[in-house]
């Protein structure tokens, strides 16, 4: 049974004449989808750990619609979280968004799962950290995906990523120290996988956060995708690609390339 949440009543999200948003997470290991009405959450799902994507994705959708009483057609704008992530999963969130959109003109928005991360745990955290956010997921050998955003900055999402500090990439320790000299605080499920050698070498700038790791959820990359469209960043859901940034092995072996282009 999916987790689920429904934080207004409808009556209430119908107000005001924003669009109904569809946010969809797929970048890890526990899919979530989401509507929103203008800054508010009408209803989330998160599936159960351990279920494949495939098989949870679209009942998720098909059970959030049917408890807000609304239909695809409702939809006014989707929005995904394009990676960089677990490339199946991407590439299974973007199959189902472009499935759901497809025929229709109506515009998506491409997240960015770190984005969506940082926001995450900047919400929970009862006490925002000040200075840099460090979302970090596993990217495997010992590497993490990471980038880095100014704490304010994400009080109010910047669909320009003018908050953003340091480039979405794929880091060991060793140069996220060397990037990040002043430090900063360290969320998600990678945050443990480089917290020890960047803590053990300068305690007094770099920490994690003070509870289990964060998680990207749709509700974020649905705040995000509504500040993009706000921001005029939508397209079509056909123009979507996924955002991988390290290169599967046969590209690398192909090219000689280990990350994508920016």
């Amino acid at each position: 049974m999916a987790e689920h949440r429904t934080l207004i009543a409808q009556g209430s999200a119908e107000q005001g004449g924003e669009p109904l948003c569809l946010a969809l997470e797929t970048a890890t290991a526990t899919a979530s989808v989401a509507l929103l009405r203008g800054q508010a959450e009408v209803e989330s799902r998160r599936s159960p750990p351990g279920q494949h994507h495939s098989e949870t994705l679209l009942p998720m959708i098909d059970e959030l619609l049917a408890a807000g009483g609304y239909r695809l057609d409702d939809i006014g704008l989707f929005a995904l979280s394009i990676g960089p992530g677990a490339f199946t999963s991407l590439r299974i969130g973007l199959a189902t968004l472009k499935g759901l959109a497809f025929g229709s003109e109506r515009p998506a928005v491409a997240v960015s799962t770190l984005e969506a991360l940082a926001l995450a745990a900047r919400r929970a955290l009862p006490d925002p950290p000040e200075g840099l956010i460090v979302p970090a997921l596993d990217a495997r050998r010992g590497e993490v995906y990471a980038a880095a955003y100014a704490g304010e900055s994400l009080a109010a999402p910047d669909p320009d990523g003018a908050g953003k500090l340091l480039p979405e990439s794929v880091y060991s320790p060793e140069e996220l120290g060397r990037a990040l000299p002043q430090g900063g605080c360290l969320v998600g499920e990678g945050a443990g996988l480089v917290a020890p050698a960047l803590i053990d070498h300068a305690p007094q700038r770099w920490r994690i956060e003070p509870r289990a790791p964060s998680v990207p959820d749709a509700v974020d990359v649905g705040l995000l995708g509504l500040a993009g469209l706000a921001a005029g960043r939508s397209c079509s859901a056909a123009q979507l690609v996924p955002r991988y940034v390290r290169r599967a092995e046969a590209e690398v072996t192909r090219t000689s390339e280990r990350l994508e282009a920016n």
